[in-house]
C-alpha cells in the first residue's frame, strides 16, 4: 500500500509545529504499510520553505523519513485537471471578510472583470490526483479541501 505525503505533514516535522506529533504517528503508520511518496510538487514546496540549503540536505531529511519521490500518472495529472476545473467553476466572485463574512465584490482598475480569490493553486489539485490515483491514502493536515475534490481518496490522520 503506497501512501502519499503532503507538504503540510512535512512542514510540520520540520517547524515542530502543532500538528507535528501527529504527523510523526501518521508517517509512522502509514510507514509500516508500504511506501511513503511525495510528488515533486510536494518536494519544490519543501524546498521553497528554507529549512534546506542543498539538494542533498533535503534528500537526507526525506531519506530519514524513508520517503521516495514518486512522478504522477498520466491518469493522476488528467484526474488533477479535472478537480482543479471544478473548483475554478465552483470559486465565488470577490472576496469575504474572514472576521464577520461580509462579501465584497471588487473589480480589476484596468479591465472591471470581477476578481476572485485563489485559496488553492493547481498544485494542491496534483498532490490530491496522485494520492487518489497512484497511491492507497494522503498524510495530510487539509482533509477537508481534499475530501471535497478527492473524496474517495483515504486521509490520514483521520478526523
Amino acid at each position: 500500500m503506497t501512501i502519499a505525503v503532503d507538504t503540510n505533514a512535512l512542514l510540520a516535522l520540520i517547524h515542530d509545529d502543532h500538528h507535528a506529533d501527529a504527523a510523526e504517528k501518521a508517517l509512522r503508520t502509514a510507514y509500516t504499510e508500504g511506501p511513503l511518496v511525495i510528488t515533486p510538487v510536494v518536494y519544490a514546496e519543501t524546498a521553497a520553505d528554507g529549512q534546506f540549503s542543498t539538494t542533498t540536505e533535503l534528500s537526507t531529511f526525506l531519506d530519514d523519513l524513508s520517503i521516495d519521490v514518486a512522478h504522477p500518472s498520466p491518469e493522476a495529472l488528467f484526474r488533477s485537471g479535472e478537480a482543479f476545473s471544478r473548483y475554478s467553476d465552483r470559486r465565488p466572485d470577490g472576496l469575504q471578510c474572514p472576521e464577520c463574512g461580509t462579501k465584497q465584490v471588487v473589480n480589476c482598475s484596468e479591465c472591471e472583470h470581477t476578481l476572485a480569490p485563489r485559496q488553492h493553486i493547481a498544485a494542491d489539485f496534483l498532490i490530491g490526483g496522485h494520492a487518489v490515483m497512484d497511491a492507497e491514502a494522503l498524510v495530510t493536515f487539509d482533509a477537508g479541501f481534499y475530501g471535497s475534490y478527492f473524496p474517495n481518496l483515504a486521509v490520514r490522520p483521520a478526523k
